[in-house]
């Protein structure tokens, strides 16, 4: 139970100044606590014997409203500094967690759910800091106040009623460590059914319009009702462990104060304790319940901050499989070429390889155009681009240096990515475009707008660039999405612009248009172009068509037409359907790229 102590001892041992102090108040406020009970048995006393007088009544008065003062501050001490302690402490938690998700790689995003990881973020870390502070106090109390409660009681006013009265309290200590171990394993499963209710709450959110398209909001309504009584249930057991502990509590001090009442009487009578020893003694017995109570608290708040500690671990553990050279070499800032030299790639968990002796050049100011059917293999090229994944086998290489021994961020800085998934954040239009660039002006802006054919959708909208497209752009349409989002990897001028077929949900018109603009506006730079309809990649330098994850073709748009294969096939057929606006049969361009 108290491993959790040892886990969390680092950031103790950081504040340690500020635990000793806060320690040291609760230890002063508890102290002051135990004062006023004899206070009160020295003014019992006093009246029962008639040797009360107006000053001793007054000086009495006195010292309670001084221990009550002083309890009072010290008090607004320690809980200051305590549970500021623990809510620094799930600051500091939260923050190395998001910094830890961010190092991590997509193989790390797909076996983790979105649902399970914002549930550690959020329940879990309460619970660790419920540990720090909360944790904290059920520890001291139940220890430092329990022993000044009962010493107060064995060597100030009864030994032999002090052990008498504790005997069915024993029981308790054997009740806290049984139900401790259960309320640790029935709190972890509860958190795994949270975090799996959470996750499927998520994805229906986001697949909403989905899911009303298709009529299934019945079906969504079932599942999560199935996933909610699961919830449920978990919960539950932990709430019937939970129950356990009042009853038992409970039990133990109503034998208690009856054994107080009747032995203590029976003392008084035969003068071994005063009237006013025998009411401090109820008044301690009474006091004794909340370190009792604590100590049943401290195996419970131990117990979940154990189970919740041991979650974050177990990702804050997890290591991206894209490592970080341990000596980065400098590429410099300036692009010259990029090489993939035979490289072949399978997924993690995948027998069969997504990419297979893949090898091509990029060099500066040139267009690679990337084409093939679903499934090809085409994106898959572009998150090794990327370094989303751990290559094995094969080399890219930016400037003749294999991207392993380049620093990630520096990699990534060479590219403008605009993913197929139209990835945007709420808030206004403005800042979305900014994202690509720190600090970017209006006018960076406004052309990055301009260039993107965004423009003229931004005059449509009464508040322009600072038009709110709602959580992940659900005011916008989807050809808008993309636009946009050419828009942010255009305003920070990548040496290599990516278009993962970021073009498929504009007219032919608009593409048209971006196409030229981009040729005028990144007039020496680099462009890599993966896309299905093929007018978006026929002014490209050179052109590779994808077939299982192999090279199937290459060459220009002319000598791709000239060999008469799936390219030409492809694009007559595509020219035919915008010519004609009428999609013909033509069986040829969906056969197996032959050789």
């Amino acid at each position: 139970m108290f491993s959790m102590f040892k886990k969390i001892w680092w950031y103790i041992k950081a504040n340690w100044l500020r635990y000793v102090l806060a320690i040291t108040f609760l230890n002063l406020a508890s102290l002051a606590s135990v004062i006023a009970p004899k206070l009160l048995e020295a003014g019992i006393d006093k009246i029962v014997n008639k040797t009360i007088t107006k000053s001793s009544l007054l000086a009495l008065f006195g010292m309670m409203i001084a221990v009550t003062v002083g309890g009072y501050l010290i008090s607004w001490l320690w809980n200051y500094l305590l549970f500021g302690a623990s809510i620094k402490l799930e600051y500091t938690i939260r923050r190395n967690y998001f910094r830890h998700l961010l190092k991590m790689d997509s193989h790390f995003f797909e076996k983790n759910s979105s649902g399970d990881l914002m549930t550690r973020a959020t329940v879990d870390l309460n619970a660790i800091a419920m540990t720090a502070g909360y944790g904290i106090l059920t520890l001291v109390d139940s220890v430092v106040y329990l022993i000044m409660i009962l010493f107060m009681m064995m060597y100030t006013i009864s030994f032999k009623l002090t052990i008498i009265v504790l005997i069915p309290i024993v029981f308790i200590g054997l009740g806290v460590k049984i139900l401790g171990e259960k309320i640790h394993a029935a709190y972890a499963q509860s958190q795994i059914a949270f975090g799996e209710m959470n996750n499927l709450v998520l994805e229906s959110i986001i697949g909403i319009r989905v899911t009303k398209a298709y009529v299934q909001e019945h079906a969504e309504i079932e599942k999560l009702k199935a996933s909610g009584a699961n919830a449920y249930r978990k919960n539950n057991r932990l709430v019937r462990i939970n129950a356990l502990f009042d009853p038992l509590f409970r039990a133990a001090f109503t034998a208690a104060s009856a054994i107080a009442f009747g032995v203590g009487a029976y003392l008084v009578f035969r003068r071994e304790l005063t009237p006013g020893q025998l009411v401090s003694f109820v008044v301690y017995l009474g006091m004794l319940g909340w370190p009792m109570f604590a100590l049943g608290d401290l195996v419970n708040i131990m117990s979940r901050g154990n189970a919740s500690y041991d979650r974050i671990d177990n990702i804050m553990s997890q290591t991206p499989e894209v490592k970080e050279p341990a000596a980065p070499v400098a590429v410099g800032p300036t692009f010259k070429k990029l090489e993939f030299r035979d490289v072949t790639f399978a997924y993690p968990g995948s027998e069969f390889p997504a990419v297979e002796n893949i090898s091509f050049t990029l060099e500066k100011g040139k267009t690679l155009g990337i084409v093939g059917k679903t499934g090809s293999g085409k994106t898959t090229i572009i998150r090794l681009l990327l370094k989303q994944y751990c290559l094995r086998k094969g080399e890219v290489a930016i400037n003749g240096v294999n991207i392993k021994d380049i620093a990630a961020g520096e990699v990534r800085g060479f590219f403008g990515y605009v993913p197929q998934e139209h990835i945007l954040f709420s808030g206004a239009i403005y800042k979305n475009i900014a994202f690509g660039k720190e600090n970017a002006g209006a006018e960076e802006i406004g052309a990055a707008a301009a260039a993107a054919a965004f423009q003229k959708d931004l005059e449509t909208f009464d508040d322009g660039l600072d038009t709110v497209v709602g959580e992940h752009g659900v005011t916008l349409s989807g050809g808008q999405k993309q636009r946009l989002a050419i828009a942010r990897a255009l305003i920070s001028d990548p040496e290599i612009l990516i278009l993962d077929d970021s073009l498929s949900a504009v007219d032919g018109t608009t593409e048209a248009e971006i196409l030229q603009n981009l040729k005028k506006a990144r007039k020496g730079k680099s462009a890599i172009i993966v896309a299905h309809r093929l007018t978006a990649v026929e002014r490209a330098d050179e052109i590779i068509v994808m077939d299982n994850g192999r090279i199937a073709e290459r060459g220009s748009h002319e000598e791709l037409m000239k060999l008469g294969k799936w390219y030409y096939r492809q694009y007559t057929r595509q020219q035919l359907t915008y010519k004609t606006g009428v999609e013909k049969d033509d069986p040829s361009a969906d056969l197996e790229i032959r050789e």
